[in-house]
């Protein structure tokens, strides 16, 4: 009864400030695509209520009767030139009902990450965006790594999340918000959040570690590493990442550095799960070699994997296990050379982002939350080559909030430039776009 009333006294308060602005409608969609109700509340079907398309189309609707600036440059165009990838390979997929079955959802996902960047307009709104994307996932992990810690310090949490999927999908998806919940700690003014978020991003990190997730182990190590280089405060840093990594030491029981031991790529001693994501891949090269400019469809490694592999030697109803190899073979070589794009721009708007900042004292806070986008994206680089995660709605939020960002750290630097600067000085600023 007491999920039932919390839950509906936020779902109310969200219809009530989504009427007030497409921003607000936004953040009550992001809450809906964390949080997710329907797996809190699990004996009343809340799923066939279509909260969530139904908040999406109201955000597209009430976005374009407000009139925004649209936002057409080559970062958003790249996201709808792959949702229109998306959409061919659909057509032309070897298995259309599923594929659009699953296209259904996908473009909203890309749609959404779209609209953030044309809502997502100053660094309040960024910030707020944050929050509600770091709470919404982050409280209920945090309750979980800080609950196993205390009760059964290193025992293994297979708890799925809808969303992020089985033990790996949650440990990437973990170790990709914890650098977005330490950036809020370290921009707020207020002692007592900055050690409540701490706190968060000590249980979230923890919540990742005990999924016994070999890539999120790797994903862990270089969150850590980023960490560090990212920095401007080496020492603590460093110091942050030694306890973390301690505490990962001293809690884990043997069962766990067993299985990670196996992380190997001496082929002899590949246990069969690493043996298979190899074949996977194998797999998924001859898909795109068969169909090299549309690949399989769209979500269509799985149906078609008996056709590429009529021995079945893993067994049927496979995934590629890797981001690459997934886009590859399900969405062709122009798909592929899209995701890279998207994925890349990203990476690199953030790292001149937070150049940019550095410079600039009033922009110490956008610095930081360019530099946990960074780190995020290549937390998801490296996780996400262990796992088929390339339609990821955390991943395009992420592509779409740090094209926001870009584009609002760029707005407040040319806000601070003289008007007797030369003309050259926007071409340096519009890189940060």
């Amino acid at each position: 009864m007491l999920r039932i009333i919390f839950i509906s006294v936020i779902i109310l308060v969200g219809v009530f400030y989504a009427f007030i602005s497409p921003f607000y409608a936004l953040l009550f969609y992001l809450w809906n695509a964390y949080f997710r109700p329907q797996e809190w509340i699990w004996w009343v079907d809340i799923a066939s209520w279509h909260i969530s398309l139904i908040i999406g189309v109201y955000v597209v609707f009430r976005t374009v009767l407000s009139l925004p600036n649209p936002q057409i440059n080559l970062r958003t165009g790249l996201i709808l030139l792959f949702l229109l990838q998306a959409v061919l390979c659909t057509v032309t997929s070897e298995h259309v009902d599923v594929s659009v079955n699953f296209l259904e959802d996908y473009a909203k996902v890309l749609l959404i990450s779209y609209f953030i960047v044309i809502l997502v307009t100053d660094r309040h709104k960024f910030r707020t965006t944050m929050i509600v994307i770091a709470l919404s996932l982050g409280l209920e992990c945090a309750k979980q790594g800080w609950v196993n810690l205390f009760l059964a310090p290193g025992a293994p949490n297979s708890n799925p999340i809808g969303f992020l999927g089985d033990n790996n999908g949650v440990a990437l998806g973990t170790m990709m918000l914890v650098p977005l919940i330490t950036a809020l700690a370290r921009t707020t003014a207020y002692p007592w959040r900055r050690r409540a978020y701490w706190f968060i991003a000590i249980g979230v990190f923890m919540r990742g570690i005990t999924t016994y997730s070999r890539g999120g182990f790797v994903a862990a190590a270089v969150l850590g590493i980023f960490v560090f280089a990212r920095s401007d405060k080496k020492i603590r840093a460093l110091v942050g990442v030694a306890v973390l990594a301690g505490l990962v030491a001293f809690v884990m029981p043997q069962q766990y550095w067993d299985r990670i031991n196996t992380i190997t790529p001496n082929e002899q001693n590949m246990d069969e799960s690493a043996a298979g994501r190899v074949h996977f891949w194998r797999v998924a090269t001859n898909m795109a070699k068969a169909r090299p400019f549309t690949g399989v469809g769209l979500n269509g490694f799985e149906p078609s994997y008996l056709t590429y592999d009529p021995t079945s030697t893993f067994g049927e109803d496979r995934q590629t296990h890797s981001t690459w190899f997934g886009v590859l073979a399900e969405l062709g070589l122009p798909g592929f050379v899209l995701f890279l794009a998207n994925l890349s721009l990203a990476i690199g708007s953030n790292w001149r982002v937070a150049r940019l900042a550095r410079s600039h004292p009033g922009l110490r806070d956008v610095s930081m939350y360019a530099n946990a986008f960074f780190t995020s994206l290549i937390v998801f680089c490296v996780g996400g080559s262990f796992l088929s995660s390339q339609y990821s709605e955390m991943f395009w939020h992420f592509i779409g909030l740090s094209t926001a960002l870009s584009i609002i750290a760029a707005k407040e630097v040319e806000a601070e430039v003289p008007a007797a600067v030369p003309a050259r000085a926007p071409g340096r600023l519009a890189m940060a776009r």
